[in-house]
């Protein structure tokens, strides 16, 4: 059902202050997107098999400028990867059910509308290649 943490996302206030220190942290350097549908710019490191995501607002309106205002920066999204969104929603009895593409044309699916245990919990279908 589920394989691994697919990616964990970083709210941050400053993204080039969290590039600074995850590229020193990681020894490598991020792919830069900027996401104006989601209102984000974003930095991702891939770790294994986990990708590692830094978000900061560029509006603020928005769902991540307003977990920023909430609960200030911070790990605020982890994701696990799937064979299939479908099944493991079925699997977990879950009701919830917004499957929708995110960054990179990655297909995501939130478990709950609201976060659970202090950060959004989500699935993410691994590519099949």
């Amino acid at each position: 059902m589920l394989t691994h943490i697919h990616h964990i996302n970083f709210v941050l206030y400053d993204l080039q202050e969290g590039i600074e220190y995850f590229n020193k942290l990681l020894s490598s350097t991020p792919e830069l997107a900027n996401l104006a549908e989601r209102k984000v710019k974003t930095a991702k490191y891939k770790i294994g098999e986990t990708f590692l995501v830094l978000v900061q607002p560029t509006d603020s309106n928005g769902v991540v400028a307003d977990v920023l205002k909430q609960k200030g920066e911070g790990i605020f999204l982890i994701s696990f990867a799937t064979e299939s969104i479908d099944e493991a929603l079925q699997k977990l009895e879950c009701d919830y059910k917004n499957k929708r593409q995110g960054i990179d044309g990655w297909s995501i699916s939130d478990l709950s509308p609201e976060e659970k245990f202090g950060a959004i919990l989500q699935l993410t279908e691994a590519v099949k290649l």
